[in-house]
Formats: C-alpha cells, structure tokens, sequence
C-alpha cells in the first residue's frame, strides 16, 4: 500500500512472569465477582507465545539485520515502557 515502516519495536519480556500476571489478573477478577477473560489463563497465553514464536519472532532477525529493530524492556514499570517507545519512534 505503498506505507514506510518507520520503526520495529520488540518488547522484551518473561515470558513465566507474564504467565504470573495473568493468573494474577484472572483471580483479582473473580475475587472481585467480575467474569474473567477468556484468554486470562496459562493455557491460552501459552498457545498465544508459540504462536509468536513460530510466527513473529523469526522477523526480530530480518528487522535487526536492516538496523530497523529496536528493544524496549517490556517488564519495566508502564510509563517507562511508553517513554522508551515514544524515544524510539521519535527518533523515526
């Protein structure tokens, strides 16, 4: 469609801390009598991460070969993840 790729971000993450997180998301929600997301479980996230790493992650060398690919710590607190994004996308 004739669109430019300006940048290529991978969010770098643990993959058993994010697994923590959903089982955490997940009792949170019935503790608090809200009904729990299909996907906030281990099994579902598992399935979703083989996927990217069948599908996506082969790409990370490609990007990084084209010196497009940058990394951002994904586990960081949420502000320091949006202020590394918008770092990286400023500098496209």
């Amino acid at each position: 469609k004739g669109a430019r790729l300006d940048a290529v971000i991978e969010l770098v993450v643990d993959d058993a801390a994010l697994v923590g997180r959903i089982v955490h998301r997940a009792e949170e929600a019935k503790a608090a009598g809200q009904p729990v997301r299909r996907d906030d479980n281990p099994q579902v996230f598992a399935e979703r991460l083989q996927e990217y790493y069948k599908k996506t992650a082969p790409l990370l060398g490609y990007y990084y070969a084209k010196g497009g690919l940058s990394q951002v710590d994904g586990m960081a607190a949420m502000d320091a993840v949006a202020a590394a994004i918008a770092k990286v996308l400023d500098k496209g």
